[in-house]
Parts: C-alpha cells; structure tokens; sequence
C-alpha cells in the first residue's frame, strides 16, 4: 500500500509572488502591521498590482502605501498614494542586465559650476547623477533642480523649507537627481513610478512670500499656530508622518505601530490616532535612538 503526501506551495508572509492575484489573509496581516489597515479595497487592490509590475516587495519597505489629505474643512478627504524609497528605484536598476553603476552625485550653485561634494551653507540650485548602462556610449543624466523639487510650509506669508529639506539639502536633491536618471534609463520599468522625495513638493502650500532658511527666520510652534489646547488635540501633520516613517525606515524597525505604543505609553492600532504632540515625541525618540540599532 502506497500512501501519496499531498504538497502545497506556501508563500511566506513577507514575500510577493509574481503569480499571485491578490493579497493572501497572511499578507493582509501584515500589511496592516505596516500601516494601511485603514485603506479601501479597491486601493489595496492597485497596490497589488503596482508591486506585482514593478517587482517591488513592500513587505522589505522597497514600496508601500501612505495617507494624503486633500481639500479642507467638509470636503477633506483621505487618498491613498502608492510611493517608493530610493531603493526600490536602486534595486529596479540592479536587476536589469544592462546597468552597469551610476556616477558620484554632483551638485552646482547658481553660477552652475558642478562640484563633487556641496559644503556651502546654502542650499545647492541643482544635483545631478548619470546612470550608466552597457548598450549606452554616455551616462544618462538626471539633473533636478532644487527650487523644483524642494518640500516648503508657508506660515505668515513667508516659505520656508521644511527640516529635512533644510538640514539635509544636498543629500535630498542629490535623491532626486537619482531617481529621475534611473527612470530615464530603464523607462520600460519605472515609467509613471515615483520616488518619495520627487513627490514631496507635490504638498507644499501655495507660497505668497519669499522663502528663508528655517535658520534665519525660525518656524512658529503649533502653540504659537494654534493655542496650547489645540496644538495637544490635533493630529500629526503630513510632514511629521512622513519623517516619522522615513526614520522608522532608516532605524529598520519591524512594527511601526508596537514602536508607537512603546514610545507613547499607550495602544497605537493607527498612526490616525498620533497627535501633533504625539508626533514630537515619536520624532525625539528616534533621532536620539543610533541608526540601525532598533529598540
């Protein structure tokens, strides 16, 4: 007597397979755990689609998912927009049998003399990073130019950049300059994909006065905004969030919401719930925590 064992292909629930046609339960799990339990179906539904074209998993943070408001007052609502990091566009580029590495980033002033490393105080006007590939003779370029791609806030009629754009310019640009020679190059796999930080100018406020460096002209608090009252009762902003999750990225740590509660003291189910305050405390943990030694 033969007995047969009968054998079924499990995928893990950190792992996409390009066969797939949709989330399996596991994967929804987790996907709540990174952060979009709150999203309509018909929008997981793209975002299957989105990583199972581009190849990106957003179980290892190569894509995902994040909350954008839009309008205001009664007709304010919540959409839903599919980002990735820089890597996700590094690990596009990796994959394709024609690349062959990319430049040194550079970066110019106004007077558009490209330089390998930006130590002026103020922020560069431009960076640049040329992809190189095998079938190619030159370099594909992206160039971005920084009052293009720049995130700002508007408080008093006066724009200001916001603080990673502030304390980090070179390095943000120089990410943009990246991104857009990588689409350039390999256009067949990242045509109308988008990196976080292109997309970030995408929020900023329309500007009715000039920009000054956070340095010289100081951005007023949410008390000074708001009243003490309202500034502990409002949510986290857009910006807060998504400095939030890029440090959450950048310290590789597993559950953002467990991270949360720890850090606060209380139940996170939904960074719906952070307030503005909340945010502060969050932001304060993690830039005093060390890069990559998640608690």
């Amino acid at each position: 007597m033969t007995t047969e064992i009968a054998t079924v292909e499990v995928e893990p629930a950190g792992t996409l397979a390009m066969h797939q046609q949709a989330w399996t339960p596991a994967q929804r799990a987790t996907l709540a755990q990174i952060g979009v339990a709150d999203a309509p179906e018909g929008d997981l539904a793209v975002f299957h689609h989105v990583c199972a074209r581009t190849g990106l998993d957003p179980f290892a943070r190569q894509i995902y998912m994040i909350p954008r408001s839009e309008g205001r007052g009664a007709d304010k609502t919540t959409k839903w927009t599919i980002q990735t990091g820089i890597d996700g566009f590094r690990l596009v580029a990796a994959r394709n049998p024609h690349y062959r590495g990319q430049t040194a980033p550079q970066w110019c002033g106004p007077d558009g003399v490209w330089v390998d490393v930006w130590l002026a105080e103020e922020p560069p006007a431009a960076a640049r990073v040329g992809i190189l590939r095998d079938d190619r003779d030159e370099p594909t370029w992206g160039v971005a130019m920084f009052r293009e791609y720049a995130q700002t806030k508007t408080w008093d009629n006066v724009t200001r950049l916001t603080k990673m754009w502030q304390d980090k310019s070179a390095h943000m640009i120089a990410k943009c300059a990246e991104a857009l020679a990588i689409r350039k190059a390999f256009p067949q796999d990242l045509a109308a994909v988008y990196s976080e930080d292109e997309m970030a100018h995408t929020d900023n406020p329309v500007a009715t006065g000039r920009m000054t460096r956070v340095v010289d002209q100081p951005a007023p608090t949410a008390a000074e905004l708001t009243g003490p009252a309202a500034a502990a009762d409002r949510l986290m902003d857009q910006e807060q969030q998504r400095e939030i999750f890029a440090l959450i990225r950048e310290q590789e740590i597993g559950n953002r919401l467990d991270y949360a509660s720890g850090v606060l003291g209380r139940e996170i189910t939904s960074y719906g719930q952070v307030t503005y305050s909340d945010a502060e405390q969050l932001l304060a943990a993690l830039k005093a925590q060390p890069t990559g030694q998640p608690s």
